[in-house]
């Protein structure tokens, strides 16, 4: 995070005040449900003078919905205006603000047991005000909303309209094709598009008639995803039906989360009035919040700001090893490992994630990747931002806690402190031998000394072995990688040597001792912090392979059945013979010109590069004799394949028979 001096001095100003305030920062709230909405309300009359709510920022906002799993946060205060009977302050889970009809109606339901106003009541919202009551019909709370305009349409038979909120109203033709719509990504299309960026973006529902009435699904902007329900959303849509059908002016809408009743009057200049919208609100727990370790969390001055910060850490602190699942991009297949530092007690707060895979792109990123000289370096950041980030990705994460003494917890701080410095935190990237996982046992050992013991046994494993469970759901990178690795790869890893992937690092923590004790703490292995997703891919077709054996089986028949220099034929074996040559030319690259150690001397030069003889001009009495060299080093290749000096797959054999084909000298050509 970069904070500037003057931010740094008045955040711990406002640090001062808030440690000040003591008990007050354990802010009380209750968890409802509106309807499949859920909120944090809380009763800020308790605070007042104390602290003001309305100005929690976006982050700290963003933070208590993250840890109470909930849309957003409502702080109900007194109210400037004196119509109203209190101000009910609603914040999205991302911290801004706008009207939310579920939330008011939670938040009355709340206010009327809290004792704060009785059964009709008028509340302070973002847009306005509004009255709530008891919807006697139904024995739910109400909120009326105000005065709708007409709703716009669209070419596409779309509507737009603002019930507080501004939504975009998509119909779809039953129930079926409601459930089908992949809504966050067609919401998040509309959301984000040009036509409404004026106005900051906007809600998107699809909607469809059953026989109850009204089926409605919504993304919500502020949330960034589907909702359960969505009372503005369920207004819109029951206007916009009532505006293309006619009938009785009410509805009941069917969300995820359940039923919303919406009543309405046409105001005679084709708008909407004495809105209401009701449906069922309970509490589901209460709670206790720390608002001082939130705001610190996310606005504590970076470390580089503290000098020697790991000298002051209390007795509680804790280090912990943080082992991420596979992600999607070709980086974060592997999975990842960082180290996490968390001192509750300290002030300002230290919970932060020490990362050795990070890298920054560069002018000259792709060249330095390509010929195996990429930098990386260790970074810092809070393990809110690491957790949001994992989440955001789907990705799973768990945590070791490490059974380290005070004295051995300030030594592991102080190495990571000196190695985030600028002049010592990069390093050299090697895949199999140093990357975010192997640094660990690094820093154990520099940090540690001669007390640490790996205790590492040998798997048998190779290397490519190691990498085999996560590709097995990328049947193409699975088929690259076999084929760019050279026989380095398929040398047994010493001891310690699995540890290049962050799973089996996990594992081998366990062996590890200090002094003769355990590395880790008892009943913590694999203690899962939160899990989004699927931790190991699902083996998936393999596709190179089954087109390898078809195309060589057509190769086959071509050569054995043509017996004339055919048109299909020669075009055929030409372009076995430009891709082979081109592959080969990338391989013998990589040996000449790179320090990839692991792809050189690889065997598949053998039926790569034999390839180029296709391409002598026939004219050459040296083509026939160069053809049947060719031949034979293909053949070379299939007969080592069978004795393992590198890893050979039925595809790459299958690729070397169709180089095969292309070179020996059976005609004229």
């Amino acid at each position: 995070m970069d904070i500037e001096v003057e931010e740094c001095c008045a955040i711990m100003a406002k640090v001062r005040y808030l440690r000040g305030m003591g008990d007050d920062l354990k802010i009380e709230f209750q968890k409802w449900e509106g309807t499949g909405n859920t909120f944090a309300i809380v009763n800020g009359f308790k605070y007042a003078g104390s602290l003001d709510l309305t100005t929690l920022d976006d982050k700290v906002v963003a933070e208590i919905c993250l840890k109470q799993n909930c849309d957003g946060l409502i702080c109900l205060v007194e109210s400037s205006i004196a119509e109203a009977d209190l101000k009910c302050d609603y914040r999205n889970s991302d911290g801004t603000r706008s009207f939310c009809g579920n939330g008011t109606r939670a938040s009355f339901a709340f206010a009327q047991r809290e004792g704060l106003v009785g059964d009709n009541a008028v509340f302070e919202a973002c847009d306005g005000l509004h009255k709530v009551r008891r919807n006697d019909e139904y024995n739910v709370p109400s909120v009326e909303f105000r005065p709708v305009v007409a709703p716009k349409s669209f070419s596409s038979g779309d509507f737009f309209l603002d019930t507080g909120s501004p939504h975009h109203i998509h119909l779809v033709k039953d129930f079926d094709a409601l459930s089908e719509l992949e809504i966050n990504t067609f919401g998040r299309n509309i959301r984000y598009s040009d036509d409404y960026s004026s106005i900051g973006g906007v809600n998107v529902s699809a909607l469809c008639s059953v026989a109850e009435g009204l089926a409605l699904r919504t993304y919500e902007r502020g949330v960034e995803a589907e909702t359960k329900a969505c009372g503005t959303g369920a207004v819109a849509a029951s206007i916009v039906d009532y505006s293309i059908h006619g009938g009785k002016s009410k509805r009941t809408v069917h969300m995820p989360g359940g039923k919303l009743f919406v009543e309405f009057q046409e105001d005679g200049e084709g708008g909407y009035e004495n809105v209401w919208l009701s449906g069922a609100a309970k509490e589901l727990y209460r709670g206790i919040t720390g608002l001082l370790t939130i705001f610190l969390l996310w606005f504590c001055m970076p470390l580089e700001v503290h000098a020697n910060w790991y000298d002051s850490l209390s007795v509680e602190t804790q280090v912990s090893i943080l082992t991420s699942s596979p992600g999607d991009d070709a980086y974060s297949i592997f999975g990842h490992t960082a180290v996490r530092i968390y001192d509750p007690a300290e002030v300002p707060i230290v919970d932060w994630v020490f990362n050795y895979g990070t890298f920054s792109f560069s002018e000259d990123f792709y060249y330095n990747f390509m010929i195996g000289r990429l930098n990386y370096h260790l970074s810092a950041a809070t393990f809110y931002q690491f957790q949001r980030q994992n989440l955001d990705q789907g990705r799973g994460v768990k945590e070791q806690i490490l059974n380290l003494t005070p004295a051995q917890i300030r030594q592991v701080a102080e190495y990571l402190s000196w190695n985030l410095l600028e002049e010592n935190k990069v390093y050299r990237y090697e895949f199999f031998r140093d990357n975010c996982a192997t640094r660990i046992i690094t820093l154990f050992q520099e940090s540690l000394g001669a007390s640490f013991e790996p205790n590492c046994i040998k798997s048998g494993k190779t290397f490519r072995e190691g990498l085999q469970p996560y590709i097995a759901g990328s049947p193409w990178t699975a088929f690259g990688m076999d084929f760019i690795l050279g026989p380095k790869s398929d040398k047994i890893t010493p001891a310690c040597g699995d540890a290049f992937i962050p799973d089996e690092l996990s594992n081998a923590l366990g062996s590890m001792t200090l002094d003769g004790v355990s590395l880790l703490k008892e009943n913590n292995d694999n203690f899962v912090v939160f899990v989004d997703g699927v931790w190991l891919p699902d083996s998936a077709l393999d596709i190179p392979t089954i087109l390898m054996v078809f195309f060589t089986g057509l190769m086959i028949i071509v050569t054995f059945r043509s017996r004339k220099n055919g048109g299909f034929a020669s075009k055929l074996r030409g372009l076995v013979a430009l891709i082979s040559s081109l592959l080969g030319v990338l391989l013998l690259f990589m040996w000449v010109f790179t320090d990839h150690t692991d792809t050189w001397a690889n065997l598949n030069l053998l039926w790569t590069l034999p390839a180029l003889v296709y391409f002598i001009p026939i004219q050459s009495g040296f083509k026939k004799q160069a053809g049947k060299i060719a031949a034979l080093i293909c053949i070379s290749y299939l007969i080592l394949s069978v004795f393992e000096f590198q890893l050979s797959t039925l595809a790459l054999r299958c690729a070397a028979v169709s180089v095969f084909l292309t070179v020996i000298p059976f005609r004229k050509d």
